[in-house]
């Protein structure tokens, strides 16, 4: 699942919760932009902390956490690219 997706998901999920609000197409494409950044933000945040917490717990085994972070690090290029297209 992509994060457009699941931001536009998001999106359905709070019209249905207030049934009341009537959302036009260029609010509903407003608000899936901004979970979709905060969805990113939160990942790339993510990401951070797992390279640090792989680095501090392979401490004496710096070649592992190196490898585990240049693992992820290629995983966040390859999400962050994937984002990029959806603009």
């Amino acid at each position: 699942m992509t994060l457009k997706t699941l931001a536009d998901e998001t999106v359905v999920a709070l019209e249905q919760a207030f049934p009341t609000v009537s959302i036009n197409d260029e609010d509903r494409r407003k608000i899936s932009r901004i979970i979709e950044k905060t969805l990113i933000k939160t990942v790339e945040q993510a990401t951070l902390t797992h390279r640090r917490a792989a680095s501090v717990c392979c401490g004496p085994d710096a070649d592992i956490a190196h490898k585990i972070g240049e693992e992820m690090n290629r995983a966040n290029i390859a999400l962050t690219a994937n984002l990029m297209a959806l603009r």
